[in-house]
């Protein structure tokens, strides 16, 4: 009898060792997805994916995993230079990102290989170069073009968001789309749109980097104003860079669908962010960085309920 109850708590042993084995895999899995840069990097396909129903261009699954590619290493680039910088204001992405940091070359290899060969298999010459460019360019970010926010107030804020912009060209150059005087129109309007929101997004997620940022000297919004005149600048922001565009553009001018509409819930999206940074909770900035990730589910909704 006494066996018998052994066995049966050696059982429990083992369940609950798998348990806290499968438990760490999945923690570990959710660290990569958001501190590897996959979120962000998701969110940048979903630019594309978006750009695709407003535009109403058909597209394949190829165009969205090659975009996903070029930005990931992007993300991976800029967390394995500047781990030391990162470390005071982002210390559990410091610390994942360490525990594979001596494989993150062959990793940056290896998917900017992926990249070119998709690119070649897939697209077109046009696209090919475009991005190239895009990946050329993002590199170049980390070691080059974000040091001129020492001389330059929020060039960096203006640098990416001119990146997210260019995925809506991107896209109609991947396909080697005909151009029309409506699709121009429509690709115009939606890649301000696309700009002033990355733009309101890197602001924000500056905060979070106040730290770090002012040991390096740059001069971003948040560190020119302060946290509290940055969080009121963003509030208007986001309401005047959201509702004006989609309803201008969607209900007078009829270049959208209406289920673009579905993007101003954006806008206490964003809210709610920003009032998670005012409770000093690191979720409101990873939220904001992952915001064009909702955009897909938003217009799917809207193509279901309108």
């Amino acid at each position: 009898m006494a066996g018998f109850f052994v066995c049966l708590e050696t059982e429990k042993i083992v369940k609950y060792r798998k348990a806290m084995v499968i438990e760490k895999i999945l923690r570990t899995i959710w660290r990569e997805f958001i501190y590897g840069g996959h979120f962000q990097s998701l969110g940048a396909a979903s630019i594309v994916f978006v750009s695709a129903i407003l535009l109403k261009i058909q597209i394949t699954w190829d165009v969205l995993f090659v975009t996903y590619l070029i930005f990931y290493p992007l993300y991976l680039y800029n967390r394995f230079k500047e781990i030391e910088i990162d470390y005071s204001a982002n210390l559990e992405r410091t610390k994942h990102i360490r525990t594979y940091f001596h494989l993150i070359p062959i990793i940056l290899y290896l998917v900017i290989f992926v990249v070119i060969g998709n690119l070649i298999y897939f697209s077109n010459l046009w696209g090919l170069v475009f991005g190239l460019l895009l990946l050329f360019f993002g590199l170049l970010y980390t070691i080059v073009f974000k040091k001129f926010t020492k001389k330059l107030a929020l060039f960096k804020n203006l640098y990416v968001a001119t990146f997210f912009a260019s995925l809506v060209f991107f896209l109609i150059v991947y396909y080697s789309y005909p151009l029309t005087e409506t699709l121009i129109t429509g690709m115009l309007i939606f890649m301000v749109f696309v700009y002033l929101k990355a733009l309101m997004m890197q602001i924000f997620l500056d905060m979070k980097d106040i730290e770090s940022d002012e040991k390096e000297g740059l001069l971003t919004f948040p560190i020119i104003f302060g946290k509290e005149k940055t969080l009121n600048v963003l509030k208007i922001i986001s309401v005047l860079a959201t509702a004006p565009i989609l309803l201008i553009f969607s209900l007078y001018f009829d270049i959208f669908p209406k289920s673009v509409l579905l993007l101003l819930f954006t806008i206490p999206f964003n809210f709610y962010c920003f009032n998670q940074a005012l409770k000093q909770k690191y979720s409101g900035y990873i939220l904001a960085g992952g915001e064009f990730v909702l955009w897909p589910i938003l217009i799917i909704i809207g193509e279901i309920i309108i």
